[in-house]
């Protein structure tokens, strides 16, 4: 029989959802003729072998990963996550402990369970693009607070909490952050600001959700505790990941909280549970020891990758500001002032590079002079040729080589594409 494609026809008397009628989503495959610094994705080479653990939970565990999981995750791997995290001084047990499909996952679990609608939450200005998306979708409000070479700047933040309080409005119940080589900028926030963090959960009331999938990915320098090795009142949601560590088609995360917040959530949890055959392997190479080995050879990749876009940044773009983490996936790199990062991100493309605008991830009131690069996903060559074609739109921009209808147009195009 002939295979036909037959196109759906868009019915005008759809009734969409408000938080649905600016949707957007961003193909990636639409983009892989494009030198690709923009997405968070895996290095093709790191991706792992999983064969012989597919097939042993296919076969070993058939009647565990071909039926409906556990909602809080299979308890052999929730043990192995306790034991996990341990690595870092998070000192949990196995109640406290959820498996969800990415951490993005367990912030929408979050919010489901302490957020309604007009509810402030603290994030820090820029911050994660998805997390403000999935935090829109809860019609969360937002405090945008600054950040510094520390971190969140807290103080601003304290007087903030404060004058709210004293005025009798309302507080914020989250505090949203990437502690570990954030994402966008690649800081990591220093152990002083941790503690003064955790100090005004408990002062004022909120909980603070730290997101880590990037923590292990270190380079060089010494690890800073995670907030919740630091937590003693239970103030700190800790989201995990297998997405940076391992490979996200796995689509395996963890959130550690309290019992009482996981039952929360699980009670939320409306999936059917996370794939238990995804999980059999997860546990399996945790068990294994096989991810701490992938780890190390992810640490040894991507410093490569770092050190040639950071050394081609300073070729190509000797006037932008560059940030260089200790590790992680991003660059942070601000323009100068007079350079529109949405334009210079769709000049890019007609470059034949895909960058990401740092305006997408300004709650409230964007700059519009910061690019993110990611140095994850493309071969060092690669990296090099983006960014000397990222050199190459910069100077275009500056001596306006391009009218501004065609920039426009080339930023609207630039913006369509852009992703996690």
């Amino acid at each position: 029989m002939a295979n036909h494609n037959i196109e759906t026809p868009n019915n005008p008397s759809y009734r969409f959802a408000a938080r649905a009628l600016n949707s957007s989503h961003a193909s990636h495959a639409a983009a892989n003729d494009l030198v690709e610094l923009s997405g968070g994705y895996a290095f093709p080479r790191c991706l792992p072998d999983i064969s012989m653990e597919a097939g042993k939970a296919a076969a070993a565990h058939r009647t565990e990963t071909m039926q409906y999981s556990d909602v809080l995750g299979l308890e052999e791997l929730r043990d192995q996550i306790v034991d996990y995290v341990a690595a870092d001084g998070i000192v949990c047990a196995r109640d406290n402990v959820m498996v969800v499909n990415g951490a993005k996952h367990g912030l929408d679990l979050a919010c489901r369970v302490f957020i309604e609608p007009g509810d402030a939450v603290i994030v820090t200005a820029p911050t994660y693009m998805t997390a403000l998306s999935i935090l829109r979708t809860h019609e969360a409000d937002f405090w945008a607070i600054p950040q510094d070479e520390q971190g969140m700047q807290a103080d601003v933040l304290e007087q903030r909490l404060a004058a709210a309080q004293s005025a009798g409005d309302k507080l914020p119940k989250l505090l949203f952050d990437v502690p570990d080589f954030h994402n966008p900028t690649g800081i990591t926030t220093s152990l002083e600001r941790r503690h003064e963090l955790i100090r005004l959960a408990r002062r004022f009331g909120f909980v603070i959700i730290e997101d880590d999938p990037y923590r292990r990915i270190r380079f060089e320098g010494e690890a800073v505790p995670p907030m919740k090795s630091l937590d003693e009142s239970g103030v700190v949601i800790a989201l995990g990941t297998a997405s940076k560590i391992l490979a996200p088609g796995m689509r395996i995360g963890w959130v550690i909280a309290s019992a009482s917040i996981i039952e929360r959530m699980a009670a939320h949890k409306a999936d059917g549970g996370t794939s238990p055959f995804n999980q059999r392997i997860f546990l399996e190479l945790l068990a294994g020891n096989q991810v701490a080995h992938h780890i190390a050879a992810i640490i040894r990749q991507l410093r490569i990758h770092r050190d040639m876009m950071v050394d081609e940044l300073r070729r190509h773009l000797p006037e932008a500001s560059v940030h260089v983490p200790q590790g992680g996936y991003f660059l942070w790199v601000e323009l100068p002032d007079d350079i529109d990062a949405d334009m210079l991100a769709g000049l890019a493309i007609k470059k034949g590079v895909k960058t990401y605008s740092g305006r997408l991830s300004y709650p409230l009131e964007p700059s519009r002079n910061a690019l993110r690069l990611c140095y994850s996903y493309e071969e060092p060559e690669r990296i090099r040729q983006g960014v000397e074609a990222l050199g190459e739109a910069f100077a275009s921009l500056r001596t306006g080589e391009v009218d501004s209808s065609e920039l426009e147009a080339l930023a609207d195009a630039s913006l369509k594409l852009q992703t996690f």
